[in-house]
Formats: C-alpha cells, sequence, structure tokens
C-alpha cells in the first residue's frame, strides 16, 4: 500500500524519517506519558485481584463468579467503538475523560462497600464498565503515542510501556491488590482511583507537546467508521494474516494463565507460595523482552524478529510442558515472556507507523477485537484438555501449535514484508 512506504523505512531503519531535533523536542515528554502508564498499570493490577475478591464475597456459586470475568471481557470486545472514538476526539482529551470516569466507578465500588450499600449486580455493571474503559484507554493510548514519540523510537517507547505493564500490573499490582482487600475491601478500590488521578495530572500539566495534529474530516456514523477500519484491514494482506496469526497465539498462550496455578503445584509439586517466583521469572523475561526490542528491530528487521518471537514462544512451552526440573520450568516461562514480549512491541510499533494516522484508532480497534475474541475459547479448551489428561499436556498442546502456526505463517510474513513498497 503506498501510504505506508514512509513509515515502514522509519521503522526498519534508524532515524530515517524525523530530524534528531524534532525527536529531541517530543522524546521528553514520552517520559510523562510512560509514567501516566506506569501508575495506571499498578492499579489496574490491583484491582484485578481485587474485583473478583469482592465478588466471591457475595457469592460462592461458581457460575456468579465466572459473570465478572465475562462481562470484563465483553466490555474489553468493545475495541473497534474505542477505535472510532479515537479517531474522532482529541486523542489525549479522550485518555483523560476515559481515566476520570474510571476513577468515577471505582469511587462508587469503594464507596459502596464502606457504607455496606454494594450489591453484586452493581459489581458485574462496574466490571463492564471498567473492561470497556480500559480496552478503549489501549487503543487511544497506541493511537496517541506516534503523536509523542518519533516514528524511529516507536519500538523503543512501546518496549518500555510493556516493560512496565508487565512489572507493574503483574508481577507487583495483583499480588498488592490480594494484600490490600484482606487489609481493607475498599482499599484497593481507593488506591485504583489515585492512580487514575495521578494519571490524568500527568497527562494535563504540563501540556504533552506533539509531532502531529488531531485527525480531521468529515465524521461519518460510528458504524461506517468501523466498517472503514474493516475495510483497510482486510485490504491490507499483510496486516489481516498478522492480526489472525496473533489471535492463534492468544488462543495457545491462554492455556499458561489458565493452568499455571495447578502446573506449579500438581505438575512440579510444589507449595502454592511457589506460583509468585514464576511470575516474577515470566515478568523477568517481558522487561527483557520489551527493553530487548528494538536491538532485534535493528538487527533482523520487524517481521523476521516476530517470527523469530513465535519460534521461541513455541519451543519454550515444549519445554515448559515437557519438564519437572523447577528452575528449567522457571527459565522457560521466562523464555515465553520474552516472546511474547517481543513480539507484542514489534507489531504495535509496526502497526503504528504504517496505518495512516487518521484511520490508526478505528483500525487498531478491528485489529484487537480479530486478535482477542478467540482468547476465551482457549482457556476453556486448555481446562478441557487438562480435566481429561494432564496440566502439562495443554502447554505441550501450545507449544506444538504454536511452532506449526510459526512454520505455516512465517514464509508468508516474510514475503509480504518484502512484497511492500518502500517509496
Amino acid at each position: 500500500m503506498s501510504s505506508a512506504g514512509g513509515p515502514d523505512r522509519a521503522l526498519d531503519k534508524e532515524g530515517s524519517a524525523s530530524s534528531p531535533a524534532r525527536a529531541d523536542e517530543t522524546w521528553p515528554h514520552f517520559g510523562r506519558l510512560w509514567l501516566a502508564s506506569a501508575v495506571s498499570a499498578l492499579g489496574d493490577g490491583v484491582r484485578n485481584s481485587a474485583l473478583p475478591l469482592l465478588a466471591f464475597s457475595f457469592t460462592e456459586n461458581p457460575v456468579l463468579l465466572s459473570l465478572t470475568t465475562i462481562v470484563t471481557a465483553l466490555g474489553m470486545m468493545m475495541a473497534p467503538l474505542g477505535g472510532v472514538w479515537a479517531d474522532i476526539f482529541n486523542r489525549r482529551a479522550l485518555l483523560i475523560a476515559i481515566d476520570l470516569c474510571r476513577f468515577a466507578v471505582v469511587g462508587l465500588i469503594a464507596l459502596g462497600v464502606l457504607t455496606d450499600t454494594l450489591n453484586l449486580v452493581f459489581v458485574y455493571i462496574a466490571a463492564a464498565v471498567l473492561g470497556l474503559g480500559e480496552s478503549v484507554f489501549l487503543v487511544t493510548a497506541q493511537a496517541f503515542l506516534p503523536k509523542v514519540v518519533p516514528p524511529e523510537r516507536l519500538t523503543t517507547a512501546n518496549g518500555r510501556l510493556h516493560a512496565v505493564q508487565v512489572v507493574l500490573r503483574d508481577s507487583v499490582g495483583q499480588p498488592l491488590g490480594g494484600l490490600l482487600f484482606a487489609f481493607a475491601a475498599a482499599a484497593p478500590f481507593i488506591l485504583d482511583g489515585a492512580s487514575f488521578l495521578l494519571g490524568v495530572v500527568l497527562l494535563l500539566f504540563p501540556a504533552l507537546r506533539t509531532v502531529r495534529t488531531d485527525p480531521t474530516g468529515p465524521r461519518t456514523t460510528w458504524w461506517q467508521m468501523i466498517r472503514e477500519g474493516m475495510s483497510y484491514l482486510r485490504a491490507d494482506k499483510l496486516l489481516i494474516r498478522l492480526a489472525v496469526v496473533l489471535g492463534t497465539l492468544n488462543f495457545f498462550t491462554m492455556s499458561l494463565g489458565v493452568l499455571m496455578v495447578l502446573y506449579v503445584v500438581k505438575w512440579l509439586d510444589l507449595p502454592e507460595s511457589a506460583y509468585g517466583f514464576f511470575l516474577a521469572a515470566n515478568a523477568l523475561g517481558g522487561v527483557l523482552g520489551g527493553l530487548s526490542s528494538d536491538w532485534v528491530r535493528r538487527r533482523i528487521g520487524v517481521v523476521p524478529g516476530a517470527v523469530a518471537a513465535m519460534a521461541l514462544m513455541g519451543v519454550s512451552c515444549l519445554v515448559l510442558g515437557g519438564t519437572r526440573v523447577p528452575a528449567v520450568a522457571a527459565v522457560a516461562f521466562g523464555a515465553v515472556g520474552i516472546g511474547i514480549a517481543i513480539w507484542q512491541t514489534l507489531i504495535t510499533a509496526f502497526r503504528q507507523t504504517t496505518i495512516p494516522q487518521d484511520i490508526l484508532g478505528r483500525v487498531n480497534g478491528v485489529f484487537r477485537l480479530l486478535s482477542v475474541c478467540v482468547s476465551p475459547f482457549g482457556a476453556i479448551t486448555a481446562g478441557l484438555v487438562a480435566e481429561f489428561t494432564e496440566v502439562n499436556v495443554p502447554i505441550l498442546v501450545s507449544g506444538v501449535g504454536i511452532l506449526a502456526l510459526t512454520a505455516i505463517s512465517g514464509r508468508p510474513l516474510l514475503r509480504m514484508r518484502a512484497a511492500r513498497p518502500a517509496h
């Protein structure tokens, strides 16, 4: 596609898209955007562990408890709508508005807990709204990042954002949320609200300087804009294949999220407390992968680097599913984190530099929907396979599936990338 030629070069060759002056002018503003993402990630992790505990305080019915996760996922499935909003409204203002809305929701949760007026129905509603908010925030933030960071530094920026997400949301925030909830049920939601407010302040003052203006042009209906995003993605053979590949990867890797606790306790025969060490190993891998992704891009390129990351994930899952040695398993789980981080960072930056800015939000929204819509089926499948076999079998199947995906899609992806216009 001719519109993608310039950004392609920016991503594949260091310093080809913008002058050093512009890079030096805009890059410092990424620090506050990164800090805003960091505090938001901490709050998200705290809330993600506290919300199911809050639902558990109302009911022990497994079906009713699972509804909390389901309605959150349904909210996050609204990514195309978030993409439309990101293309209609000022993106920085939209990020601020989303954080203010989420602050209000978690504030109502905390108030309900403190006054003992909360009920399970409101928990469901809050979970759906917060899931929608998280999805819209992510799509908008990905569309906003190229306005703050010059193209040749997008891979580095995305890598740093991924690293802080892994550490503060998954490794720090989630354990902290459980501890705070045990201390006082309202505490994690108060902290989450404070993180949203701090994020708003960081986005507001001083005003972020950007390298592009907000998208302009005639406005159509939301559905028409979503269809435009679908049409663009469908017409770009490389992007649509990347979305399908990512969706398939998410299907296979869901087995790790669903079964890792059982794997540690039943397969490795370790105490439950050891699970935290495996989370730390995976988080460390995510940090290393995120911070090394720009090096991978410069050394071997975007798509070759993504294909190599897929292969690393597949081999690591095979090792993870086949070993009973805790140290080997921890290293393998960390290697999975490296592969996921490199893939996500490279492909996110690739989309940010190849999709025209005026439609980046809506295309990203459709891309995200395609990539996550099969994840629940991956979780269900992994659980069913583990139920009738051993807990390590779904992980082995994931390794085989990812390697097969790499073999099937790797060459076409490289061929499409090589054929992409570079003018």
